[in-house]
Order: C-alpha cells, then structure tokens, then sequence
C-alpha cells in the first residue's frame, strides 16, 4: 500500500509541481501537510486534500470512481458509507473527526463484514474500559474502570439494553454499540425523561427525575441515577401531595405534574393524541406535508446520523420521507414514513453531539429559539441577520443590514415573497422563513401557526 501511495504522490507532484515533496525517505508520515488539510471538505470543493481522500477512500474500498479532486456525489456517497462503517456522524462532509479516522491505522474498510467486536463477560482492554466509562456516564454502571468485561458490567449492559428496547442478553453486540455510541442514553424530550420510570430503573433520566424531586424537597438522598426505595417513597409523597394515585412510578401524568406544560386543560383533552408542537410531553405525528420547528428538529437528528442528506429546512417532503423509512426499516418499525409515537422515540435518541462539529453551525440559531415572524418596526440580530441574507440574495442593496425593519427592508422582503410566489405583504412569516431557508440553506426558526 505503501508504494502505491508513494507512486501516487509522484503522479501528483507532475500534476501539480508547486506541492512537490522535497524528501520524504525515511520519514515516518510520508503525506503531506496539504493531504490533511485545514477545512472541512465538502460537495462542490476541488483540491489536493481531497484528491488525497479519494486515495485513502479507494483504498478501504468505499470509493470507486476517478481520483480528481473533485468532491462530487460519488465521493460524497463513499464518505457517508465510510462514516457509518466506522460510528461517526454521516454527514457526507470530511471535517476533523472524518479525518483523524479515514488516515488511523484502525479506519474500517467496506470489506470488514463486522465492524464491531462483540464484548461479552471475560472481555478486556482498552474497548472493554471505554464502554464501562459510557455506561457509568449514563448512570447504569457504578463500578470500577479496570478494563475487565464482568457480571456487574455484564448487568449494567442489560439495564442499558432494556431502556433502549433491545434483547437484554448483556452483550455489546453492534446494534447495543449502535445505542450507546451512535444514540444517546439520555433519552428525553426537551430535557425531560420520555420513558416510564418505576423501582429498579436507571440510568440518566432516572437522575434527572431525582434532581427534580430533590429541588422540590421530595427526595432527601443525592441523585444516583438508581430508582431506588427513597426515589419511590418520594414520588409517591409528590403523587400524594398533588391528588394523585401514590404507585410511586413516574408515568406520563406524574411528568406532566413535575414539568408542567403552558397548554391549558381544553387544548390539552382536545390534542391528547395528536400532542402540539408547544407540548413537551406529547408530539404531533408528522408526515408528508408537514412543517414547523419539530419538523426541523427531527431532520437535524435525521440528518446528523446520515439518514437524511437536505437541510433541516422545516418542510417535511418525499426526501425526508425516505430518510423516515431508512431509519424505521433500520429499527425494525413499519416502514410508512410518518414520524409517530414510535418513531419519534427512535428519533430523539439520534446523538446530534455525534455528528462533525460543524453539522449545526453555531453561529446559526437552534430550532426552537421561538422566532415567530419580522415585521415593520422590528430591531435587532434577527433583523440584521435577514438584511444580510437579503442582500445575499440581491433584493436589498448593500450596506442595507442596520438592524432595524423599515420601508426599505419591508419593499426588499416583498420582492423576495413575489419572487418567490408568495403573498407580498412584507412580514417575514413561516411561508417566507421556509422560502429563505429554501434559498440560502440557513437554518432560520420555522414559527409554527
């Protein structure tokens, strides 16, 4: 392998002398600085760097094509495949974690049928510590990092297993390794635990629930991420205190009494089952048609573990569809697209964190900061950032971004909705946010209503 890249490298410095290598004999990395880059490499983007990539993506045998340079659908489609393959954030992009993986010694090639080591009691090492610091993270092992597969870790797996849904036979198998390492433990909607938590449960929605209780004067005992006999007997004296039936589990209404919700009791009966965007314990089933900021939300998620290849642009269309059933054929759900109870839980255990770091831009606002529309008299960074993207777009003359809505920004806006087929009524609302996510691939707040 060595002497096909070195021959490579020959071919490369002809075609481009100016990054000729003076010497590299004897040396121990016989890549250049350019190889590794300094950017994330991405659809539409020439260069050495990825000239490179293609070489080294060729050679794990997820790349087929013509070694250019040149970051197409093909070499993004090997990417993504080599992502997955190897448990990171398919995103199709080759930023820093991509990087470091795709030149390791351990990248895994598309002719590895099993990516995965099964760790089982009588395991040890260095994968066998790195899984007992996961789970003691998540609050299900508590016992010592020593690197030794053991009952106790054995029974911490089968704790993970059983709150993620999966066979209980306290083994890391790939799917278990897929739950813990591509999906996140701390299963919860809107930082809420999702799950019914009774005696015996843990995990770290077990502790967020005694964090609660103990803020409230319920609970006495440190959070331990254990539902224990204290955890019972004080939920049991929340239930009690609030007229409820003292079981001493934490269901649905229990959740509902600890985090209450700003919907009142007639919006509540009359969308029990449909659940509402603005209700943090139940969510409204999403399908063709749909938008909104849960919809943009839940393509964040899809798009982070490699499901979905758009922009979380709020608007739920046959791309995200397809991405919906990739991921229920993969989890063993019926496959009919629609993102219900079901799926949702799938769907908020998808780890954004997991993705490359430039995935969600921070400097882009979260979905769910609760824009809900711009109009005449409005000031401020939302204001500024809409000019700049009007401006971007060319209805609104440069050095027009002064972060205040006025006659001139509004005849901008009305240009852009008439361009766009939209009534110009110059307020900037869910049709116009979707229209501009649409045109720049921003990732603006969809307002739902």
């Amino acid at each position: 392998m060595k002497k096909r890249l070195l021959a490579l490298l020959l071919v490369l410095t002809m075609i481009f002398p100016v990054l000729a290598i003076a010497d590299t004999t004897g040396t121990e990395d016989p890549l250049p600085e350019v190889a590794l880059g300094s950017r994330t490499m991405q659809k539409g983007q020439k260069g050495t760097d990825i000239w490179y990539a293609q070489i080294k993506l060729q050679e794990l045998g997820y790349y087929t094509k013509t070694i250019d340079g040149n970051f197409g659908s093909g070499t993004r489609a090997a990417v993504i495949q080599f992502q997955r393959r190897n448990g990171l954030g398919a995103d199709g992009r080759i930023g820093p974690l991509t990087l470091a993986k795709l030149y390791s010694e351990n990248a895994v090639s598309k002719s590895d049928e099993n990516p995965f080591i099964t760790l089982q009691i009588g395991a040890s090492g260095e994968a066998v510590k790195e899984l007992q610091r996961k789970l003691r993270d998540a609050y299900y092992y508590a016992g010592k990092i020593d690197g030794v597969f053991g009952s106790e870790l054995s029974r911490a797996v089968k704790w993970f297993q059983a709150s993620a849904g999966l066979t209980q036979d306290g083994k890391v198998g790939s799917q278990t390794h897929n739950a813990l390492y591509n999906r996140a433990a701390k299963i919860f909607n809107g930082g809420i635990p999702i799950r019914t938590l009774s005696s015996g449960s843990r995990g770290y929605d077990v502790y967020v629930l005694q964090q609660k209780l103990k803020s409230l004067n319920y609970l006495s005992i440190e959070p331990s991420g254990y539902y224990g006999s204290d955890t019972v007997a004080a939920v049991k004296a929340f239930q009690t205190a609030n007229g409820l039936k003292a079981d001493g589990s934490t269901g649905p209404i229990v959740r509902r009494y600890l985090w209450p919700t700003t919907v009142n009791d007639k919006d509540e009966q009359d969308n029990q089952n449909q659940g509402t965007p603005d209700d943090p314990y139940t969510d409204r089933t999403l399908q063709n048609g749909s938008y909104g900021k849960d919809v943009a939300n839940m393509q964040m998620r899809l798009k982070a573990a490699g499901y979905l290849l758009g922009n979380a642009d709020g608007i739920f269309g046959p791309k995200t569809k397809a991405a919906v059933i990739a991921l229920q054929k993969d989890y063993g759900l019926k496959q009919d697209g629609k993102v219900g109870p079901q799926t949702w839980a799938i769907v908020k255990t998808l780890n954004v964190g997991n993705a490359e770091p430039d995935v969600v831009d921070p400097e882009k606002p979260a979905v769910g900061a609760n824009v809900s529309r711009i109009e005449m008299g409005d000031t401020g960074a939302n204001v500024k950032k809409l000019q700049r993207q009007l401006i971007q777009l060319g209805f609104l003359p440069s050095g027009g971004d002064d972060g205040k809505f006025g006659n001139q920004t509004k005849s901008a806006v009305m240009r852009f909705q008439s361009a766009n087929g939209l009534t110009p009524d110059g307020i900037v609302g869910t049709k116009t946010f979707v229209k501009l996510n649409e045109a720049l691939g921003v990732q603006w707040d969809i307002p739902v209503g």
